[in-house]
């Protein structure tokens, strides 16, 4: 329940703001709303203020504004054609006003989305992690088979230079079936990897993509185990210490000392670390082992990294940084919309491999409430986005439906048949349907 609760509170929210722009634009040009409804069917909860009726549905998912004159199906027999409608009818108002009211919903949702990301950003700032040095790559993972090596700092991705980890991962992660040139500095020489995207041309997965690119950034030098038969544990070190000095070496990160330790086999060496704050002093034999990879003896103390210590960073944005911040995102998400939508009309991305119903929304949705409420929020404003755009697409019954009837009655000079907008918006219904669907089949096929 702690988890269920806030994610109807979420979702409704969407339903809400995106009715809410309709509901709004509609009462401030003068037509009237007889009902707004949040979820369809039989209403639970309603009431009636100012000649509107408020209510909420039994099924939750969804919800409408029902305008006076806009559904031709329920009106008068006499009021069904050109000239006869009334003042307070949705088709009485003017082509802009009635442009203005279908507009209102998908803008609302951008607004919502816009509001989300600013407030995050304003309120809770960034947190990164403050190195682009790679500290570990996983055997036959994408980064081993691109040529990347514990040690490479990353400089630039296809270009773009990047100053945090997250700016690597986000830049790699982009487009669909899309090569990235990756500029590293290896020891001084600047080299030029090619790393692949982990998805397929078609929006799948390439296989072995579930564990991603196989790298991680360099962490510090706390220890996360120690064990009982090596050198490290005879010295008196534990978990949880951090070295600070290995010999004459001032040590930084788990790089630093790996190469310290590795580089000293059966050498004693004075040993600094923090325990609770406190500086110690031992000292500690790498003991001598033979590498196999590089075929030469090397040290070994018997210590793990602990991969939790990263460089972490809190970073306090500014107002006007913060509403660039959002503004980017905002914008980045919708246009990820976009081109992933002409990709799926062009046939370049497979729908059963790409598209995702409500099984898959709601177990995403549930993933980010359980990582707090501001990930939960973050989602809401990327779904936000997503149904904003989505509702523009050029089907009957969506917003995009209206838009392009409007396009025509503007272009003709008075609506289109009663008949006409029937036909069309049966055909559209048909078609959402079909398409969900075919989504939520798929969602279920994906999880079985």
């Amino acid at each position: 329940m702690t988890v269920i609760l806030p994610l109807i509170l979420a979702l409704g929210l969407l339903i809400f703001v995106h009715e809410l722009g309709h509901f709004l634009v509609a009462k401030a040009v003068g037509v009237r709303v007889l009902k707004f409804s949040l979820g369809f069917g039989r209403s639970i909860i309603s009431f009636e203020r100012g000649g509107t009726e408020y209510a909420i549905g039994i099924f939750p998912f969804g919800g409408y504004v029902k305008m006076a004159g806009e559904e031709p199906e329920e009106l008068p027999e006499g009021k069904l054609e050109e000239g006869e409608w009334e003042p307070g009818d949705y088709m009485y108002a003017s082509v802009p006003r009635r442009l203005a009211i279908i507009t209102a919903g998908p803008a609302m949702n951008i607004l919502l989305a816009l509001a989300i990301y600013f407030g995050g950003y304003s309120i809770a700032g960034i947190h990164i992690i403050a190195t682009t040095t790679v500290g570990a790559v996983g055997p036959g993972s994408f980064a081993e088979e691109a040529g990347f090596t514990a040690g490479d700092r990353i400089v630039a991705v296809d270009g773009d230079s990047v100053d945090d980890w997250a700016s690597v991962i986000g830049r790699v992660q982009m487009g669909i079936g899309v090569d990235h040139a990756v500029s590293v500095d290896r020891g001084g020489q600047l080299l030029d990897l090619n790393l692949p995207s982990l998805l397929e041309e078609d929006g799948g997965l390439r296989a072995g993509a579930e564990k991603g690119y196989g790298m991680a950034p360099v962490t510090g030098a706390r220890l996360s185990a120690v064990s009982d038969t090596g050198t490290a544990a005879a010295a008196g070190l534990e978990a949880g210490d951090r070295i600070v000095r290995f010999g004459e070496k001032e040590v930084a990160n788990w790089l630093d000392l790996s190469e310290a330790v590795r580089g000293s086999p059966g050498v004693t060496a004075e040993l600094h670390y923090l325990r609770d704050g406190e500086l110690m002093v031992t000292r500690v034999t790498p003991e001598p082992v033979m590498d196999d990879s590089a075929g030469h003896v090397i040290g070994r103390l018997g210590i793990s990294s602990d991969p939790t210590d990263l460089p972490f960073e809190h970073i306090r944005l500014s107002l006007p940084r913060a509403a660039v911040m959002a503004a980017s995102d905002t914008w980045e998400t919708g246009t990820l919309v976009v081109d992933i939508l002409a990709r799926l009309i062009s046939g370049q991305l497979s729908m059963k491999k790409t598209m995702g119903g409500p099984v898959t929304i709601v177990a995403m949705a549930t993933r980010s409430a359980k990582s707090g409420l501001l990930s939960l929020l973050l989602f809401v404003a990327f779904v936000s986005v997503n149904l904003g755009v989505l509702n523009l697409l050029p089907i009957p019954v969506l917003d995009g439906g209206h838009l392009v009837f409007l396009g025509a009655e503007a272009i003709r000079g008075r609506p289109l048949s009663v008949k006409v907008r029937l036909v069309a918006t049966q055909v559209g219904m048909a078609f959402i349907i079909l398409v969900m669907l075919y989504v939520t089949v798929n969602d279920f096929l994906r999880l079985f």
